[in-house]
């Protein structure tokens, strides 16, 4: 579930109203997801895996320059051979088309999970470490637990500002404080990226850096699986963040399925608003990329 404000904060029913739905989804069993989804409608429950498409086959990507022309937005239900979906079962390859779509000419490739992913989960701090290919990295997050017995539902917060932290709190959820630059760090050279994302894929990765945040959170989210701790719950998670953060909550929630709430706040620019509205809305342009 997705829910997007165009304000400066979130209002703290609306939150309220969100977490409950997270708390909700997240008592379920993985095989009661689909129930709870049934029952609860808007609310759609987190996958189990990161990325349920790997297995599928997906050709006939575009070149940018052999792009259509189209004057309407592009019907999200056609497949890359001109096919149209039409059972829920269909729409997890179609999902996997789309999403190589946006690494392509968007995000650049979120890698899968490393080969090894290890940390650990304490009522302060998430330590994540990480190893892949002979190379090695670790970050953290810090954690704000809210009162009563856990595990707890948790929002990660990008970047530290924009979200009702207390709200969320309040509403019965863990706050995970993510600082993204530590995993890809702004205002670098592109051959010369750096951050934990980096230091495993090379600081000339083509990876952007909303793709590098978004592989961070999907490794906070492993260490959480593994820890087997009882304090919070991997398959109740949400995300949000302001602006530039508000593009990474977006990101973060589309390139993870076991994400289930996702708030981004005014994302703008390859957020949640789309690209072909830029120049009506006066929103800063793609050339200033």
């Amino acid at each position: 579930m997705t829910i997007h404000s165009g304000r400066s904060g979130i209002r703290p029913t609306v939150v309220a109203l969100a977490i409950a739905a997270l708390t909700v989804a997240g008592s379920a069993s993985v095989v009661a997801r689909t129930t709870v989804a049934q029952a609860a409608p808007g609310v759609m429950a987190a996958a189990a895996v990161e990325d349920e498409g790997t297995d599928c086959a997906v050709s006939g990507l575009p070149d940018l320059g052999s792009l259509p022309t189209n004057a309407k937005l592009p019907d999200p239900f056609r497949r890359l051979n001109g096919t149209t979906i039409t059972t829920r079962s269909d729409w997890r390859c179609r999902r996997a088309e789309i999403r190589e779509l946006t690494e392509k000419f968007v995000f650049g490739e979120k890698p899968a999970k490393p080969a090894t992913v290890t940390g650990t989960v304490s009522n302060t701090t998430i330590n994540v470490n990480v190893s892949h290919n002979g190379r090695s990295s670790s970050f953290s997050a810090r954690v704000e637990l809210p009162s009563g017995t856990g595990p707890f539902p948790a929002v990660v917060v990008v970047g530290g500002f924009g979200a009702d932290t207390a709200t969320i709190k309040a509403a019965g959820a863990a706050v995970i404080s993510y600082d993204p630059l530590a995993v890809g760090r702004e205002g670098t050279p592109r051959n010369n990226k750096q951050g934990a994302f980096y230091s495993i894929y090379g600081s000339s990765s083509s990876t952007g850096l909303l793709a590098a945040w978004s592989w961070g959170v999907s490794r906070i989210i492993d260490v959480i699986e593994q820890s087997g701790n009882g304090l919070l719950k991997p398959d109740a998670m949400g995300v949000t963040g302001c602006s530039r953060y508000g593009k990474g909550a977006f990101a973060i929630g589309a390139f993870d399925q076991r994400i289930a709430l996702t708030m981004p706040i005014e994302s703008g620019s390859a957020g949640v608003p789309i690209f072909r509205g830029i120049p009506g809305e006066g929103a800063q342009s793609l050339s200033s990329a």
